[in-house]
């Protein structure tokens, strides 16, 4: 039930109505006999349908005017192209000829990259979850011509089986269904949307006359009530990377313990690819074992600023290792001119996992120290997974393996890495989507940060000088070269946070110049003036309802992230502005970060940072951006609550501030004793 309308058992999805459009005429091409009008589209995972022999349109004026010519309902699929089951559905009913008949008899269907529309998913995610409890992908939806569902779930399979009716006979009961019930199904539709609109806003926005800590006290208390002691992470499966919270920690300097521990454990495990670098999607099981094998640009940036920042407060180089693994891997299989492309596929040769695993008689044949390696990587002569093994490693190799035997290993690592790249690959999903580019390019400047090695800075801002180039041309775009996809909050809120990471390490005016342009932008576009941010804004299509979503998911929110880095630049330009937008923001969101505040990490910290105003202002002479090292020596410095930006005078001090103090220090040494071994100053 959402408000007081009670929602009919077979209206159990999300909502999208199409407000004020002017549809235009329909155009009848299709690219070839063998092509569907997904042909023309750029998207791999369209591109993946575009020879279905179901009659596919993308998302656009073409499919509703036809659905409303013709009286036929809509197909709504959504998904995107490293989603296992999407594939799954796909050859099981999208690929099969009495499928398609049947979806081109009776419906007009429509696809849509979740990753390209975010909104789009967002919306009807919302009503799966707020009537369901649950949802996930392939997100399929019935709606009326008009773009309103009336019935959806995730995956139908092609037969029943456990329970599941099959999507053959979900088509002919739908279909029927807008047909018999046509009037009962309009009527109903609009009271829900205007119900899930009202639970919407009650539900993610809120006030509040002042700010403290709660949000960060019942973060700590609720993270250690869920916290897995024994694996790490948060208790049960499957089990996903909590790297958000794990950044938070350190940020705060509580937790330690724990999320160094997590991150060994996931180091360790088999989520991580230990050949060839690259962390897995998540685990199915809770010891980090078997994982799902796709991999995705985004887990992969905040990862690689975790361990970074595990390895500069620990010098252990098990982090710095994994880093490393993890750098090599993004710019040897993700990137491309404009960008890191976006995922790696989970199957290839038509399994799951097919290229990471391997039998024992493989590994004997190709390593030259079977019985080191299978010690090494716990191999069992039944495999760990279905009769094949996937690798792991040991949780402190350097405490259990002589130099040598760890040399022997690198060397049969390498062996193996070159016999792997022999298969069949998993596919690229070749989109490069601004918002994943830049948590990489702040990622890689972390590890950049923590490895010091200069190729690494050039990488970074090799990619964030294309973005700089897109942000001074105009328009933020979704995905590099779609000109009609306009760019979301995050997208702007992702290159804000990395221009002044740029900047933090080059000094170089024209990032941070650009960062505060973009703010206004958001401000103009996204921003209300009260606290209230528009995921789409108003250069995107208006859906039926706002996307109010502001916690952190997989990656942090675009609001998340714009508060954050308000903070941050009122900590470098003093701009009174930047003070008013962030009070109201977090007093807009204080209500639900005391609710969740587990699942809204980057909000609290930018609530703690905030009210504490222990964020580090430490200004340094302009001339230390050509020192490297000594502007590289106080980015190591182990304390995560700071911002390094050029003093505006030269009196060559450096000078730090926090809890409005300011100290002069005359070295490095000297602010690394004042913020690494002084009293109260980590958090």
């Amino acid at each position: 039930m959402l408000g007081s309308t009670v929602i009919p058992n077979y209206m159990i999805t999300s909502i999208y109505m199409r407000c004020g459009r002017t549809f235009l005429a329909e155009v009848q091409m299709t690219p070839d006999a063998t092509e569907n009008r997904l042909a023309t589209e750029s998207s791999p995972y369209l591109l993946q349908h575009a020879t279905n022999p179901v009659n596919w349109y993308p998302w656009g004026d073409e499919a509703f005017l036809k659905a409303q010519r013709e009286d036929k309902p809509i197909f709504l699929s959504i998904g995107y192209s490293t989603c296992h089951w999407c594939h799954v559905m796909a050859h099981e009913s999208f690929e099969d000829e009495t499928t398609a008949r049947l979806m081109n008899e009776r419906y007009v269907s429509i696809k849509v990259d979740r990753e390209e529309r975010p909104d789009i998913d967002a919306a009807y995610m919302n009503f799966v979850v707020a009537t369901t409890g649950s949802g996930g992908w392939p997100l399929s939806v019935f709606l009326t011509p008009q773009g309103k569902p009336y019935f959806g779930g995730t995956y139908f399979p092609a037969e029943r089986k456990h329970g599941m009716i099959s999507f053959k006979e979900i088509l002919d009961i739908m279909a029927d269904k807008y047909r018999d019930e046509k009037e009962t199904i309009l009527e109903s539709t609009e009271r829900i949307a205007e119900a899930l609109n009202k639970s919407l806003e009650k539900r993610w926005t809120g006030n509040v006359d002042s700010l403290d800590l709660k949000p960060v006290d019942k973060f700590n208390q609720e993270f250690n009530a869920v916290y897995d002691r024994v694996h790490g992470g948060i208790r049960g499966k499957p089990k996903f990377p909590i790297t958000l919270q794990i950044l938070f920690n350190f940020f705060q300097g509580k937790n330690i313990a724990e999320s160094l521990h997590t991150l060994r454990m996931m180091g360790s495990g088999g989520v991580f690819d230990q050949i060839g670098g690259g962390f897995h999607r998540y685990s199915v099981d809770e010891s980090w074992l078997i994982p799902h094998f796709e991999k995705m640009l985004y887990d992969n940036a905040l990862l690689l600023e975790a361990y970074s920042k595990a390895f500069l407060l620990t010098r252990d180089s098990f982090y710095m290792n994994v880093a490393r693994k993890i750098f090599q891997y993004i710019t040897e299989s993700l990137q491309e001119t404009k960008g890191f492309h976006a995922a790696q596929d989970a199957d290839s040769e038509g399994e799951e996992g097919r290229f990471y695993v391997f039998t024992n008689e493989e590994l004997i044949d190709v390593v030259e120290d079977f019985t080191l390696f299978k010690k090494y990587h716990g191999l069992i002569p039944e495999g760990n997974f279905e009769g094949k093994n996937i690798l792991t490693a040991p949780r402190e190799p350097e405490n259990a393996f002589s130099k040598e035997e760890l040399e022997q290993i690198r060397k049969d690592d390498l062996r193996l890495l070159d016999y792997r790249n022999q298969r069949e690959h998993p596919g690229i999903d070749t989109k490069v989507i601004t918002s994943w580019n830049g948590l990489m390019i702040s990622g890689m400047i972390h590890y950049y940060i923590a490895s010091g090695d200069p190729s690494v800075k050039l990488v970074a801002l090799e990619i964030g000088r294309n973005y700089l180039e897109m942000a001074r041309k105009g328009e933020i775009k979704r995905i590099a070269g779609k000109e009609n996809l306009h760019g979301f909050l995050e997208d702007h809120a992702a290159l804000i946070a990395a221009f002044i990471d740029i900047f933090s390490i080059t000094f170089e005016q024209l990032y941070l110049d650009t960062a505060i342009e973009l703010v206004e932008r958001v401000n103009m576009q996204y921003h209300d003036g009260e606290g209230h941010f528009s995921r789409g804004g108003t250069m995107n299509e208006k859906l039926f309802s706002r996307d109010f979503r502001v916690h952190d998911a997989v990656v942090p929110s675009g609001a998340s992230m714009f508060l954050y880095s308000l903070i941050r630049l009122h900590a470098i330009t003093g701009e009174k502005q930047y003070e008013e937008m962030v009070k109201k923001g977090l007093m807009e969101h204080y209500p639900l970060m005391e609710q969740r505040p587990v699942s809204m990490s980057l909000m609290v910290q930018a609530l703690y940072a905030w009210v504490e105003n222990n964020l580090v202002s430490i200004k340094v002479p302009r001339e230390f951006a050509n020192k490297n090292s000594k502007l590289l020596e106080i980015h190591q410095l182990p304390v995560f609550n700071k911002i390094i930006f050029p003093a505006s005078d030269d009196s060559g001090k450096i000078i730090s501030c926090q809890h409005y103090t300011c100290k002069e220090h005359d070295s490095v040494g000297d602010l690394s004793l004042e913020l690494v071994d002084g009293p109260d100053t980590f958090g």
